[in-house]
């Protein structure tokens, strides 16, 4: 029994790190070629997981050589055109000019009330209301309201807004982020005055801390019933990089 549990542990590792070879998509985002790799890579590691007599290397080796395909697919989809048409397929306009067009719907197996659906997922009510919806190669239907129906953006409003980078994460989960704070310059003694001015005397407090760039740091403490609070940083240093 002991054994068992020391080689799902082993095998659980190797599946998770081939997972990590092959990339980050989601399930829902992956290519044909790269979901079968990872149903097959489940299948393999299965038996060896649950059967004492069975080597790991017989799981182990042809999941090497399904991390290896999935690495020599994707390299030659990336020099060649033609390849990654035969591989992925071609994305598919179900709607055009506000028009569903049927044949396509129907060469992708796809009924009225499906597409119906995905429009709503998308955040459309009506799909009188959408202009261009595109069922891409990983089976993700991208959505395009009408210019009628889509929100201003800025430009069209005429105001000039600054550009925003990702925050930087200081503290998560009441931990500091030693890598963020040193890209910024920021001193954990300068956080810890910071959160003391807030009131907050211990990071460990702390679910999650991070800076923008504009200068608003977002901290919401641990607890049932906290509230986020977004409050101006008054540090000396800068936000470099943000």
């Amino acid at each position: 029994m002991l054994t068992i549990f020391f080689r799902a542990i082993l095998l659980y590792s190797f599946s998770v790190l081939s997972m990590r070879v092959m990339g980050k998509r989601q399930i829902g985002q992956l290519q044909p070629y790269e979901l079968v790799a990872a149903i097959l890579i489940a299948d393999l590691v299965a038996e060896p997981m649950s059967g004492a007599e069975t080597p790991l290397l017989h799981g182990i080796v042809p999941a090497l050589a399904l991390v290896l395909m999935h690495s020599v697919f994707g390299l030659l989809g990336m020099k060649s055109p033609g390849f990654r048409r035969l591989l992925n397929g071609s994305a598919r306009v179900l709607i055009r000019d506000g028009s569903i067009q049927y044949d396509e719907l129907r060469q992708v197996c796809m009924p009225v009330s499906d597409l119906m659906e995905t429009v709503r997922a998308a955040g459309i009510l009506n799909i009188s209301d959408v202009q261009t919806a595109v069922l891409e190669t990983n089976g993700v239907l991208s959505v395009f309201p009408r210019a009628a129906e889509r929100p201003a953006n800025t430009r069209e409003l005429g105001i000039a807004a600054a550009e925003e980078g990702l925050p930087h994460v200081l503290i998560s989960d009441g931990q500091y982020r030693e890598g963020e704070l040193r890209r910024l310059g920021i001193t954990r003694e300068a956080l810890d005055a910071f959160l003391r001015s807030q009131r907050i005397m211990a990071q460990d407090r702390v679910l999650l801390c991070s800076l923008d760039s504009a200068g608003e740091m977002f901290i919401q403490l641990c607890g049932q019933g906290q509230t986020a609070r977004r409050v101006q940083w008054k540090g000396d240093q800068t936000c470099a990089g943000a």
